[in-house]
């Protein structure tokens, strides 16, 4: 027979299981309504990580790897991601970080932003363009393909 000591340590366990469960359960969901709340309350017109909106910042950067070994280029872009609205102004300051004057690195995009800046180790250049086609549109340097690759996306 079961002394009441051992009811009362089994049904406490049982409650403390329960409660638990209904904790985790909160605990999975609470990551999920905080990130809702959170991205209602983001102002559309935010972007990073210029000084201003729709301003970035782009630099080459070559990595330390043996490019005869891999078959590959291996440089890269410091930024390869940029998210703007359509009819934002959008300014990147590239810069190509080189040492040698030879080395050159370009940022490159198809229609509809049909552009082509060329630099020598050590050049920099701005320039500003106005997003006006919704879509996704790849950047790159002609002379490191492919790993030297970036990424626009203009939203609605």
């Amino acid at each position: 027979m079961m002394s009441t000591k051992n009811l009362d340590l089994k049904r406490a366990i049982k409650v403390a299981a329960m409660v638990l469960i209904v904790i985790s359960g909160f605990t999975f969901l609470m990551p999920a309504l905080t990130m809702a709340s959170a991205q209602s309350s983001v102002p559309e017109e935010v972007s990073a990580p210029g000084v201003k909106a729709n301003e970035y910042y782009i630099f080459t950067q070559e990595l330390n790897a043996d490019e005869a070994k891999l078959g590959v280029s291996v440089a890269v872009y410091t930024l390869t991601n940029i998210i703007v609205h359509k009819g934002d102004n959008v300014t990147i300051h590239f810069s190509n970080t080189a040492d040698e004057v030879k080395d050159r690195h370009t940022f490159t995009m198809q229609a509809p932003y049909k552009m082509n800046h060329d630099l020598a180790g050590g050049e920099n250049a701005t320039f500003t363009f106005k997003a006006d086609t919704v879509g996704g549109f790849t950047y790159y340097c002609t002379y490191d393909l492919p790993s030297m690759i970036g990424h626009l996306e203009v939203l609605p």
